[in-house]
């Protein structure tokens, strides 16, 4: 069967789901069966349009020990990066409650600052929702790769994403998230010009 094939019968059970689901909340019945089935049908039509890729012929066996690098990427729409600076401001001020607003504004003064600054405030990670934008579209590689980056707190890998062009020989699982609530028809065209 082709991936045609696959992504089109997926579809239809997907369509058929939704119908089933509909009837049963218009009609007063308990939605729960049809929402389980609705909920497998996405899952199988989200993998059949995004190709969940397992590549490695032969997978580490679970007796092997090694490193297990994790590469994501998540696409976000940012309407006006102004609401960033103020979102990287507001992570500022929940840090430091008693600075005054000079000081906000001076600490915070462009969006590399509040990037930074929404990053502090969330533990060293990427808050989501992400304030200020909305996400399009995310990417999760998982490779297998032969060493891990320097853990020296000066030193940085010279290239730290460079294991993903070996993704060939070492992509253990991808996985492909397209965030379609919150764009139903596309997301808005992308303003020129930058932050």
């Amino acid at each position: 069967m082709s991936d045609v094939e696959t992504l089109r019968l997926a579809a239809s059970a997907l369509i058929t789901a939704v119908e089933e689901h509909l009837a049963a909340v218009t009609e007063g019945a308990d939605p729960s069966t049809e929402q389980e089935t609705l909920l497998r049908a996405l899952e199988s039509y989200q993998d059949a349009v995004t190709g969940e890729t397992q590549t490695t012929p032969e997978p580490p066996e679970e007796s092997d020990g090694g490193v297990l690098s994790i590469l994501t990427r998540t696409d976000h729409h940012v309407e006006d990066f102004g609401q960033l600076v103020e979102a990287g401001r507001a992570a500022y001020r929940m840090i430091h409650p008693d600075a005054g607003e000079d000081e906000v504004r001076a600490e915070v003064p462009d969006v590399s600052r509040a990037l930074y600054e929404i990053l502090h405030a969330n533990d060293d990670q990427p808050p989501l929702p992400f304030p200020a934008a909305k996400p399009i579209a995310g990417l999760i590689w998982f490779l297998s790769t032969r060493e891990a980056m320097p853990t020296g707190l000066h030193d940085s890998p010279e290239d730290p994403f460079g294991v993903a062009g070996e993704a060939d020989e070492s992509l253990l699982y991808a996985h492909r998230h397209l965030y379609v609530t919150a764009w139903r028809n596309g997301p808005p065209p992308m303003r020129e010009g930058g932050p």
